[in-house]
Formats: structure tokens, sequence, C-alpha cells
């Protein structure tokens, strides 16, 4: 099928809700579901020469849209496959890959769930902003009284990766119908009407999607990488969990459950048109991994041509074997921009003779200050505390003690607690700890209060 590829633009805050329901807590979505998209050109619906081909065949398909890194590099959501060690979340390991003797050694491992990465693994969050509203009472003119909810929104300013697959067979008049309409379309998601949902639609006609499957692999297993949701249907077009559904002829014992990760989830759809809401949906969430042994040619092939119910709405996209689950161990790249050092906030050096001025000074160089303190002792914690994994938290209470006292000497006294009595720290313990202390210039006392909380413990959570 021939991808048309998209940038969709948030010129205002975007309020995406995964239900249609209004009251209790809302769970919101971290994509663009594709079905936002297909409304946008469903109000063209009598304009187009075939209008059932269109929009109920499944030969034209409006993927979910993603978020893109700096504007340009696609992501993906975070494979639920991606496992890490409790309390150690530097090294991340593909489940799939992992022996039972991995297991053992590993010991209890944490699936992360949150965020998306690039291809060259790199992690990316969403921003979000949340606004507290009431309804308004017009003849009293204030808040109406037990009316007050919640937005939560995607900041404005990011960039989103939509791409559209459409068949052969649709006509260039239709094919070039859905592209102006969604060029010229400008709101999307929930509160249109409000401050939120303004976008930038924008076709890019040369651009194609990067691929990410790896070639030449043995069929004997085969992973599967749910880049969209996934609803499945059984043999009496009844909505189900049963992987065996993925495609024709396809038996239990081909499964790997071992191997596989998938989260589940409902949700009604309102259909807006017919005011009224559609069957409940049962799917296999995106970022799931199926794992599958010894399947045929057919069977694959049937599964990259889109897999369930819903296709037109983006269900059912299936990545097979892709690049980032292929590797056992690795830790995400780094992505911090080069601009944060040059953008770092200064010490204002200046004295002023206004009181009010001055104040202002000395409240922002004392910020600076902590936030100095707060990076050393993040830096501490990230590259040493595997080294001090058997000190316990009465230790670092102690220490903490001590550094609270506002003795002069208390350095020394950390020193001497240390290095004596019947939980003696190893030479190298000592040696590190206190390099740390005579690194941080700023304030020790203040470094080393904030370095025995978060080592003993406290504020973990």
């Amino acid at each position: 099928m021939k991808e048309l590829v998209f940038h969709v633009e948030f010129l205002s805050d975007i309020v995406l809700p995964a239900t249609s329901n209004t009251e209790g807590k809302i769970d919101h979505l971290d994509f663009i579901a594709g079905s936002n998209f297909l409304g946008m050109v469903a109000q063209k619906y009598d304009d187009f020469k075939d209008s059932f081909t269109v929009f109920h065949s499944g030969k034209v398909r409006f993927g979910d849209a993603h978020i893109l890194k700096n504007e340009k590099l696609p992501t993906y959501k975070v494979p639920y496959s991606y496992v890490h060690e409790k309390l150690e979340n530097e090294r991340i390991y593909n489940h799939h890959t992992l022996t039972p003797d991995d297991f053992k050694t590993l010991g209890q491992l944490k699936q992360l769930r949150s965020g998306y990465i690039t291809k060259e693994k790199e992690l990316v969050f969403i921003d979000y902003s949340y606004s507290q509203k009431s309804a308004y009472d017009k003849e009293n003119r204030k808040s109406l009284d037990s009316t007050m909810y919640g937005y939560k929104a995607i900041k404005k300013g990011s960039m989103w990766q939509l791409v559209v697959k459409v068949d052969g067979s649709i006509v260039p008049e239709d094919e070039k119908l859905m592209v102006e309409t969604l060029q010229t379309s400008s709101r999307l998601g929930k509160s249109k009407s409000a401050e939120y949902g303004q976008v930038k639609i924008t076709h890019l006609a040369d651009q194609a999607r990067e691929n990410i499957s790896e070639k030449d692999l043995p069929l004997n297993e085969v992973i599967l990488y749910c880049n969209s949701r996934v609803a499945l249907l059984d043999e009496s077009g009844n909505p189900t969990y049963e992987l065996k559904h993925l495609c024709e002829g396809l038996k239990e014992e081909q499964i790997a459950y071992e191997k596989t990760q998938i989260r589940t989830s409902t949700f009604t759809p309102y259909n807006t048109k017919r005011q009224t809401k559609d069957y409940e949906r049962v799917c296999i969430k995106k970022g799931s991994v199926i794992v599958l042994k010894d399947i045929s040619d057919a069977q694959l092939k049937q599964i990259q041509q889109g897999v369930g119910a819903y296709l037109s709405e983006g269900f059912g996209e299936i990545i097979i074997n892709p690049s980032f689950l292929m590797e056992k161990g690795f830790t995400f790249a780094s992505n911090e921009p080069e601009e944060v050092k040059k953008d770092e906030r200064q010490k204002i050096t200046q004295t002023f003779t206004d009181s009010t001025i001055q104040f202002l000074v000395n409240r922002h160089n004392t910020t600076i200050d902590t936030l100095r303190i707060a990076k050393n002792v993040a830096d501490f914690i990230k590259n040493h505390k595997a080294e001090f994994k058997n000190i316990n938290s009465s230790q670092w209470g102690n220490i903490r003690s001590i550094a609270s006292s506002n003795q002069n000497d208390f350095i020394e006294k950390i020193k001497g607690y240390i290095g004596s009595g019947s939980k003696k720290w190893e030479t190298h313990q000592v040696e590190t700890l206190v390099k740390a202390m005579d690194h941080d210039a700023i304030n020790k006392q203040t470094f080393i209060k904030l370095l025995a909380m978060k080592m003993g413990g406290k504020n973990d959570e």
C-alpha cells in the first residue's frame, strides 16, 4: 500500500482522553488515534467518488500519529518487553531474550510502561499541562457550585508524524481530496471550541517512513511489535484476546507465551454523527510484544498486511522483528541536548543599592546553589549507588544527624564515624564519600545532608 506522510504541529494544548466517559478518573492517550483523522476526512463523505471503499473497506488506513523527537525523528511506544532490575534502571533488558539463568541472576524485574523511543533507543517523554476549571453561573456571576473539572492536555509546540496507507485501487481524485481535507483541518481532540485543539497538518510529498524491521531472520521465532492497538475477532466475529486469531491457521503451540508481553484495555467510542456510543472494544495495547514460533511465509505476509478489526482507524499495525527488540541488554542513548549547558542559569555577582532588587538577586543566587547541589547529589547516586549498597539506612541516618549538628568539624566527625566501629566502611567507600564532600564547594553541609537522606531511602518513592 502507498504511504502518505503528514506532520501534525500542535499550535495549542491538545486534550486526548482515552475514554468517552465524562466522570471519574479519565486516562489520557499519549498518541493521536487514527480515528481522529478519519473523522476529519469523513466530513467530506459525500464528496468522494467511492465513499464506501475509502471509509469502510480497509483500503485506506489512517494510522496513529506519534510524537517526533526534535521534530524529525519518528518514535515508537516503549515495548512492554523492556525490563530492568528493581532500583537499578540504567541497564535495560529485552524480556524475550533472557534465559532461566538470567532471571535467577537478575532477580526481580520491573517493566517499563511509559514513554517512547527512537530507532537508536533514545527515550522520549510527552509533556503535559493540567488546568482546573469550573462551569459558570450566569445568574449570580460566579463559578457554578459542584461543577469543578480538570483537563490534562499535551503541551503545544510538539510535532507528530501521521502515516495514511492508501491502496492502489483508490482513484487519484479521492486521494487528492483526502490530502486536501487533512491539510485544511485545524481542530483536534476534546474541548475544541474553547482554548484547546488547534493544529496544523502538512503533507510531506517526498518523505517516506523509516524501516526498522530486521530482514533475513529465520522464521523459527518471529517477534511481533504492536505499533498500534490490536482488536482481534474470533470465528464468530466476537472480540477476543486470544492470540491464535492473529492470522489464519495459527495454533496455540506456535505462540511463545513465556516470551510474550502484552497489556490490554477496553473502551467505548462515541460516534458524533449518530450522537451515540458504539459497542465496547477490547484491545491489545500499543507496545505489546508477541513471539511466534515456526510460522509460514503465508502467515507472516498476512500479519504484515494488518491484524484484526478497525484497520481504517489505524488498528492492527504490526512491525515484524524491529531492530530495537533484537538486543539482549543495553542502555538508553543519551538524549540531553547540547544547548543545556549553554543555557544554564548563572549567578548574579553585581551588587545593587535598591534593597528589593538585592533581595531578589540573593534569592536567585540561593536557588542556583540549591539546584547545583541537587545535581551533584543526583550524579553521585547515579555513579556510586551500587558501591554503597551494603550501607544500611541507619548509618546514613547517623551521617545526616552529624551533618545537621551545625558543628564546624562535622566532616572530621563523619570520617571518624565511618572509619571505626563494628560496621566499619571499606577504604574505597570512605575515599569516594570524602572526595565527593570536598568536591562540592558550594555548601558541603547541605550536600551531605541531602545525599544521606537520598541514599538512606527517603523520598525514593
